[in-house]
This record gives C-alpha cells, structure tokens and sequence, in this order.
C-alpha cells in the first residue's frame, strides 16, 4: 500500500515537473521570438473615425482654401507581440499618387525624416495575442512634411534594419485649390447576378486658389473611406489610370475637363456600390464573452443580393466603448452560408479588422459537410465593417486584388458608402513629385 502511494506522488511530482517544463520552454521560445506585428492602423488627428490626414507643415503667408479634413497630425498605432518593448525606428518616404517612392534624397531625406519616439504601453494582463501597442504622432517635433502628397511610416527594428516589419500609409494635404466632391447613383450590369446593380458615379471639381499650372492639376484619386489599398485614379497620366485595370475587376470610364482658374473636373463613372457593411460587433460580450478560447460566429452568415438591415459605420473600426482592461482580441470563426451558390473565384474575408486589405491568411475555405466558407481569426475587440469578397492572390505582393463584392453581398446604392477624393498637383521641383492640394469627402446622400 505504502508502496503505492510513494508511487501515486512520484507520478503527480513528474507531471507537475513536466508541464512546469513544459512552461517554461514556452516562455524561454517566447523571449527568443523577435517582435511580430500583430495589427496596424492610422487616422486622422486622435480621433480613430477619421481618415488618416495631416496638414502640411510648409508655413505660408497666402490665404489657404478650406479643406474637409484640416488634422494638425496622424496617429499610428501598433499592436505588437514582444518580451519586452522593441527597439524600433521609423523612416518616413513620399511617395507619388501611385504610392510609388522617390529615390530623390532632397525629397526623402533619412536624416530628417526619421525619429524612434514612439510611446509603448502595455497590453492588458489577459491578452494573450499581443503585448505592447506602440503609438505614434506626426508631424511631432521631431519631424515635419514639408511637402504635401501620398506618405509612408516604415518601421524598422535595430537589431534587423535591413527589411521593415511594418509600413503605414497617410496623406498631406497643402490646400491650394477649393475641392467640392458629389457622388451620384448609377446603374450597371454585373457579371454574377441577373438583377440590374446599384453604382456610383464619381466627380471632384478643383477651382485654383492660386495661379496653378492647368496641366500640372491632373490626377485625382477616389478612395472608399478606410480602404486605402483600393484606388479609382483619375489622371493625365496614362501609367496611373492603367492600375484601374489591375486594382479593380470591372471596367472605370473616366473624364477630365475644365481649367485650373476656372475649374477643373475629374470624373469616373460606375463603380459598383457594394452592399451595406456587415456589422460585427465585439463591444457584445452576451456574444462573445471575455474569453482566450476560440470563439464562433452564433449563426452563419447568409448571401445577400443587395439587401440589408442594419446601417454600418462606413468601414470603420470603431473602439471607443472599449475599456484598456478589455482592448484585446477575440479568436473567431467566420461562417459564410452561400445557399449553393459556390464562388468562382477565391472567397476573402475584407474589413476594418484587416484594414481591408486582406492577404493569403484571410482566404475562406469550403467546408463540403457544413456546406459553409470557414475562417478562424484573431479580431481586435470593437465594431467593425466588413464584406465577403471575391477575388485573387498577387503572385508579387502576396495580396488580394480585383476584389469584388457582387458574388455574395450584391449592389444598392441605398448603402452609403462614404469616399474621399485627393487632387494631386505635379510639382517640377525636387526632381519632380505630386503634392496633394485638395481633399474633400462625401456620399451618394451629401457632400462635406
């Protein structure tokens, strides 16, 4: 007996020294992981409903035309897994309208265009997918942007500067042109459904503040609001309106006209108008409980052909009802019921949660038992938009493009769907490059 329960002990004391190795050898391979990003997000001033805008820093004594989105800076946030708070660096790069960068070192100078104070914070105690959020204001003191246009933040690690481990993308706006933006409704034929689809016409008219060159006012780009991965380019030059045709899985017609002093138009028409986003709302802990187990989506999804019940937040990740303790991330499956209707592309799973810009990891399986598309991700808590969409892989950025949302959600222009319009002026300095000088947003029900 005596004998047994000397064994019974010595059993218990082995597992318990086996998971405590266990532990350990997890905290030992979690020290030694270099840091990973976990998500990224830019916006507009502190306020996180906002497009991610600043004003140029150029001084001026000429009067500036009123802008929609006037923010003294950006801020860049960060949620990063790491042991202790990663020593990093940001290089800031302008970049043309086609997010191309200049290799012209008076444009893109490193020395001046570069800082590391970056404010770490800690993750909640219970998070388990990140441990810092790194938060970042610019223009600060340390930089400023002279020059107006399409820029890029590139964070690099000390330790390994030779790749960036995170890129953001915001604008700065030097107004010098009087912006109005007006969206109207249209109609198209889509490939995927029988039913006539709601579409959006498109038209930005740029009116000089100043004596501005009329051939040098020539590009304007359209973005759906938060989806910057995403341009409808306006142009005089042909080698940015051919990225139309890349980007996007329909035809764009586009028109300019007009004059700088008196007016210039930019105009694209019958961009499909999508469905109302889906609303996934986190902030519903009924839902989807304070948990670090996988969680599921209580019923799956339904296809949709333009309908829909609830407005969204125009594409937004919206977390201010969200308390620090509870700002962590829920590991959710998506389910998608496309009633029979299989996809003839791949399906991706787009949204604020991923800045609409979905990669390989957000590509939707089919499950032929459940007769479901299956994904399982970790989401920031929040209210988020979101869309499943239809698309393919970019052998070279490895992302998704020519989305489409026609296969499962449809078109109404009853959605809404917020735009934002940047008119771009081709400065001759510096070796040439293209300044933003207007900015103005709107949707199919008004303009501001």
């Amino acid at each position: 007996m005596t004998a047994i329960f000397i064994h019974i002990i010595v059993y218990i004391l082995l597992g318990h020294y086996v998971q405590a190795s266990d532990d350990d050898m997890h905290e030992t391979l979690k020290k030694n992981m270099p840091p990973q990003v976990k998500f990224l997000r830019v916006y507009g001033g502190d306020d996180e409903t906002m497009p991610p805008i600043a004003m140029c820093s150029r001084p001026t004594q000429q009067r500036r035309p009123n802008v929609s989105y006037n923010f003294p800076h950006v801020t860049i946030e960060l949620d990063i897994q790491s042991s202790t708070p990663p020593q990093m660096f940001v290089i800031f790069s302008h970049c043309n309208a086609d997010w191309t960068e200049h290799e012209n070192a008076f444009l893109n100078d490193p020395a001046l265009l570069r800082t590391s104070s970056i404010d770490w914070r800690m993750a909640p105690p219970a998070s388990i997918w990140y441990s810092y959020t790194g938060l970042l204001k610019v223009p600060n003191e340390h930089v400023k942007f002279n020059f107006g246009g399409n820029w890029k933040a590139k964070f690099y690690l000390y330790d390994d500067p030779g790749q960036p481990i995170a890129i953001a993308r915001f604008f700065v706006v030097d107004p010098r042109v009087e912006t109005r933006f007006d969206v109207y409704g249209d109609f198209y034929s889509p490939t995927n459904t029988v039913f006539s689809s709601g579409a959006y016409t498109l038209e930005a008219h740029a009116k000089s503040a100043e004596m501005l060159n009329d051939g040098q006012l020539n590009t304007a780009v359209f973005y759906r609001l938060n989806r910057y991965d995403e341009p409808f380019i306006v142009s005089e030059q042909s080698s940015y309106e051919s990225l139309n045709e890349q980007n996007h899985a329909y035809p764009l017609r586009t028109m300019i006209n007009g004059f700088g002093m008196t007016g210039r138009r930019f105009r694209i028409e019958r961009i499909p108008a999508e469905n109302e986003y889906r609303v996934l709302n986190l902030g519903d802990y009924s839902l989807y409980p304070r948990s670090n187990a996988p969680l599921r989506m209580w019923t799956p999804d339904l296809w949709r052909n333009g309908s829909f019940l609830e407005r969204s937040d125009g594409g937004i990740m919206n977390t201010r009802f969200i308390g620090w303790g509870d700002k962590d991330y829920v590991q959710l499956e998506f389910l998608l019921n496309p009633q029979l209707r299989l996809a003839e592309h791949e399906v991706f799973l787009s949204g604020s949660f991923n800045n609409w810009s979905p990669d390989p990891s957000w590509l939707m399986k089919w499950d032929e038992e459940m007769k479901v598309y299956r994904l399982r991700q970790w989401i920031p808590r929040g209210r988020h938009g979101y869309l499943y969409m239809t698309g393919e892989i970019d052998a070279d950025t490895r992302k998704a493009i020519r989305l489409t949302a026609e296969e499962f959600e449809g078109n109404t222009a009853r959605a809404g769907h917020p735009f934002i319009a940047f008119i771009y002026y081709r400065e001759f300095g510096m070796g040439g490059f293209d300044s933003i000088v207007g900015v103005a947003g709107g949707n199919v029900y008004g303009s501001w």
